[in-house]
């Protein structure tokens, strides 16, 4: 793998590189359920000064508000975090889930449909039916991202995204647990007869595989999102590729809450990112991505496709072209 060591001079390891690239660097909760009827509510006090972010209640949620939404069973909270992480503390009855569980570093058609069925059955193992509606949180990495894409890869989208994960929980006055988790399974997938085709085909075209980012690499209509460092990024890069690491997407103290809508397109907009193209991010493995995806979708663009396979995939193959440096 590319990278270089640590300050412990240990071996990088997966989570290393996917995480921050250091180098280079069941039981359902039963205790709130997310109404289309909250649709209207913004963000609390808490939220960053500097502009309110109006929240899509299809993508992102506060604390304030599933405290304040009455009771019922067909809420789960779903950590993505390492289980370690997760029997300090969790919010109660959640469920737990690391993102190397959700990996799919090969993007050709048949490894795709082997890792959507891969999902399928993850997820129900999880208790997740089509009629669960998820809340992915996590501890402070912004990575719950990655299993709210994974989701809608499968077709459920009733999943969301709790804003400024555990942190903003007990900033809210929610209480938190300890232990591991359970979790009985599901009969039924977590998409639902009935809507799965066109959720499906939506997930299909949110997924972006490698023979497109060849194909269409100097396309004037697309632009690709290297999420990595700046370290990472200048020693090699998909060419063409601007380089927005992904925790410039929140504030930096947790709990780290999305930044403003007027913050972050002027952010993407600066290196010509902008709602008229195709937007590929990419990262190491597709977990900081997540993050940029899940953003752009949050303010606003309309076509936002992740190249899951990202650089670990990209890297495999020497035929193809890299950038070296600061530039795109």
């Amino acid at each position: 793998m590319p990278g270089c060591p640590s300050r412990s001079n240990a071996p990088l390891t997966r989570r290393d590189i996917a995480e921050r690239g250091f180098a280079f660097g069941l039981g359902l909760a039963a205790t709130a359920v997310l109404p289309r009827r909250l649709a209207a509510q913004t963000a609390p006090p808490s939220t960053p000064a500097g502009g309110g972010l109006v929240l899509d209640p299809e993508q992102l949620v506060n604390a304030n508000t599933l405290l304040a939404a009455d009771p019922d069973p067909a809420l789960a909270f779903l950590a993505l975090m390492p289980s370690d992480e997760f029997e300090r503390a969790h919010i109660p009855g959640s469920l737990q889930i690391d993102w190397p569980r959700l990996e799919v570093i090969d993007t050709s058609d048949a490894s795709i449909t082997r890792w959507r069925q891969e999902m399928d059955r993850l997820f129900m193992g999880l208790g997740i039916t089509a009629e669960t509606h998820i809340v992915t949180y996590d501890g402070g990495s912004l990575f719950a991202t990655r299993p709210w894409w994974v989701l809608r890869q499968v077709g459920h989208r009733e999943t969301r995204v709790l804003n400024g994960g555990l942190a903003a929980w007990r900033a809210a006055g929610g209480e938190v647990a300890s232990g591991p988790a359970s979790a009985a399974p599901a009969a039924s997938p977590p998409a639902s007869p009935a809507t799965a085709p066109s959720a499906l085909a939506e997930g299909a075209a949110t997924l972006a595989q490698l023979s497109e980012v060849r194909a269409r690499l100097g396309d004037a209509n697309v632009v690709l999102v290297d999420a990595r460092t700046p370290e990472e990024y200048a020693s090699g890069h998909i060419p063409g590729a601007v380089n927005i690491n992904d925790p410039r997407n929140a504030q930096a103290e947790p709990p780290k809450y999305w930044r403003p809508v007027d913050e972050l397109e002027a952010l993407y907009e600066q290196v010509g990112v902008t709602p008229d193209k195709r937007v590929i991010p990419y990262c190491a493995t597709g977990v900081r991505s997540s993050v940029t995806f899940f953003t752009l979708r949050l303010i606003g663009y309309p076509d936002v496709a992740l190249y899951t396979g990202s650089w670990e995939e990209w890297r495999r193959h020497p035929e193809l072209p890299v950038t070296t440096g600061s530039e795109p």
